[in-house]
């Protein structure tokens, strides 16, 4: 069966059993099978949809200085160089097109908690809680794991306004250990930014290393929308321009990304687009290895309406900070 052969799409955009005419299409579960849009190979199997294997690349390893590089990796306990979340997120779509349609881009959204390090080589495979018929208002769960099983990354996707919390957002409940941190000490909680102006330049992000993203002809040329949109991956990028304002940056300390939301509230967002961003400080607090702070950016655009808005949680490292040099002494 192919895209372009006559079906009763279901609402979602994921092609189920149906009836036209005398002709009967239908899929058996567990039989690879392709969407509506140009997003690869898609499988159902046991009431979730998953991706094939596909092996991760580490495009950011030689940047000095970062987790993404083996030295520095290393040097903070892991076994290498730790591959970027934005390496999954930029392959979400594939399900989240299969499982929502393409609504998903205007009012659609994700967490995704990033539990172990995904190294450069690991095969992975991404899989959705195929969403009930409709779609709206609905939130199920999200992950990715790596061939042997182990879940790298565990979620929860959504279409709408479903009344059950993100897994970000109960994370942020359970945020604990403000008082302990030394790295974050002095961080006003509900401090929000100056708004600035911003915008995602499509050149630019031509040269940002990344692996292949679906459906790429949307990122580059056109989309259902008219211009190329925003990959998922970047709207944090636009979102999250004011973040620096929140005075997160911790000079000589190993940050690294612990859990991304994006939500869609009038998407999508495109590129070569003027937008203003703001950024809050959420929440902050301490873990026996890290210190994590947690910011909301929201995205609008200049007549003050909401594009979308991000949630993430950044893992500031007690051993890399001489702050935490009584716990973590330095190895010869």
């Amino acid at each position: 069966l192919r895209p372009d052969m006559p079906t009763n799409a279901h609402p979602s955009g994921l092609l189920r059993a149906s009836n036209i005419g005398t002709m009967r299409i239908a899929y058996i579960e567990g039989v690879s099978m392709y969407t509506e849009y140009d997003v690869g190979e898609i499988i159902e199997d046991d009431g979730a949809l998953y991706t094939p294997f596909y092996e991760v690349v580490n495009v950011h390893a030689g940047q000095a200085g970062a987790v993404q590089s083996d030295e520095t990796a290393k040097s903070v306990g892991f076994q290498g160089g730790v591959v970027r979340g934005t390496a999954h997120v930029q392959q979400l779509p594939r399900v989240l097109l299969a499982g929502f349609g393409q609504r998903w881009f205007e009012v659609g959204g994700f967490a995704a908690m990033f539990i172990k390090p995904t190294l450069h080589g690991d095969r992975v495979r991404i899989g959705l809680q195929a969403p009930e018929e409709g779609g709206a208002d609905e939130q199920v769960q999200l992950w990715v794991e790596r061939e042997d099983g182990l879940h790298l990354v565990n979620g929860t996707a959504q279409l709408g306004d479903p009344k059950g919390a993100s897994l970000a957002r109960q994370m942020v409940l359970n945020t604990h250990g403000a008082a302990d941190c030394r790295i974050l000490a002095g961080r006003e909680v509900g401090m929000v930014t100056d708004r600035l102006e911003v915008r995602l330049d499509s050149a630019k992000l031509a040269d940002e290393p990344s692996m292949p993203m679906a459906p790429a002809e949307w990122y580059t040329t056109a989309s259902p929308w008219g211009g190329p949109i925003a990959s998922p991956a970047f709207v944090p990028n636009a979102a999250g321009m004011s973040s620096g304002g929140l005075g997160l940056r911790t000079e000589g300390v190993v940050s690294m990304l612990g859990s991304q939301e994006v939500k869609y509230e009038a998407g999508p967002v495109f590129l070569d687009h003027d937008y203003v961003s703001e950024s809050e400080l959420v929440a902050i607090g301490s873990s026996p290895k890290s210190e994590y702070s947690w910011h909301e950016s929201r995205l609008l655009e200049p007549d003050g309406t909401l594009v979308a808005k991000t949630l993430t949680q950044m893992r500031h490292l007690k051993k890399s900070s001489p702050l935490w040099a009584d716990e973590f002494p330095p190895e010869d």
